[in-house]
């Protein structure tokens, strides 16, 4: 899809948001990480905008991952030159380059959803590398349309992660509600338990 010069599938190759934009999800992401220096991981970045929309509205310390180059090329572009703070690399989720607990928040907007579709084994692997890389008291905003709720909020553990949302309705600050998104909103906060690999 990334590397095509018309995408896929009504996908267009150089953007393409995935459910949402960041007008939409952003009220709920400020409301879960208001500090704007936290540490950002972005989850499946390929060619959605709308981590260049979060980076632009003050979240500029960031770490973008796709398992496609050819994503990370497209990703680039977007960023393009003057949002030099930003790291994109290519990795996959369930064996990521990252330092233990170096990572205060997570955006996953449909990564989760199409490692899912691979089996439940690639799903759990890739959360618990999350786990690993999210220090405590970080947090993890997922929208996801694909995976079922019990496998979803059953990859996410109760000793390292306490739930914020679980897939109902739920409105942000200014009133702003998760029916807006095209999706579901999960969220959990990191818990001070030691992970062990």
């Amino acid at each position: 899809m990334y590397s095509k010069e018309d995408g896929v599938d009504g996908r267009a190759s150089e953007k393409y948001s995935w459910y949402c934009t960041y007008d939409e999800f952003g009220p709920f992401w400020r409301m879960l990480v208001p500090d704007e220096h936290a540490r950002v991981m972005i989850a499946g970045i390929g060619n959605d905008p709308s981590p260049v929309a979060m980076y632009d509205d003050g979240y500029s310390d960031m770490l973008a991952f796709d398992y496609s180059d050819e994503g990370v090329v497209r990703a680039k572009q977007l960023f393009g030159p003057d949002r030099d703070n930003i790291r994109l690399i290519t990795a996959d989720a369930r064996d990521l380059p990252i330092e233990d607990a170096s990572i205060d928040a997570t955006l996953d907007k449909g990564t989760l959803d199409a490692i899912y579709i691979t089996g439940k084994t690639c799903l759990q692997d890739s959360t618990k590398e999350i786990t690993r890389v999210t220090a405590p008291g970080g947090v993890i905003m997922c929208i996801s349309r694909v995976i079922e709720p019990a496998d979803l909020m059953g990859a996410f553990d109760n000793k390292h992660w306490d739930i914020i949302h679980e897939g109902i309705l739920a409105f942000a600050p200014a009133g702003e509600a998760t029916i807006d998104l095209g999706a579901e909103l999960y969220s959990w906060k990191r818990t001070r338990a030691a992970y062990v690999k």
